[in-house]
């Protein structure tokens, strides 16, 4: 995968802001622009892979996914679709890191 990935999984290439309003969440720092919707100045998932943990992303991380997944989900979609969105972050996700040893 030669790919822009983001930290949670996102092909920025598939995504509808890149690379307008975004650059992929590395070129950016995790500020992303939705933050001003949520009062946020970095994106949680961003700042605990990243910051916190060190990782390029989050499928190297034991603990995937995590709170931080169960609470990013886009309101302008059903529940279902959101559901679909976090099962192909985690694919993603999953085929990067398939000969990681997660921490």
């Amino acid at each position: 995968m030669g790919e822009l990935i983001s930290c949670c999984g996102v092909i920025c290439s598939l995504c509808q802001y890149f690379p307008k309003d975004c650059r992929g969440c590395s070129a950016i720092q995790g500020k992303a622009f939705w933050l001003a919707f949520t009062g946020e100045k970095v994106c949680n998932i961003y700042q605990c892979c990243v910051k916190e943990k060190g990782f390029h992303n989050c499928g190297q991380c034991k603990d995937l996914p995590c709170n931080f997944f169960a609470q990013a989900y886009d309101p302008t979609k059903t529940k279902k679709e959101n559901e679909e969105i976090l099962a192909q972050q985690l694919a993603v996700l999953t085929h990067l890191n398939k000969d990681f040893d997660r921490r």
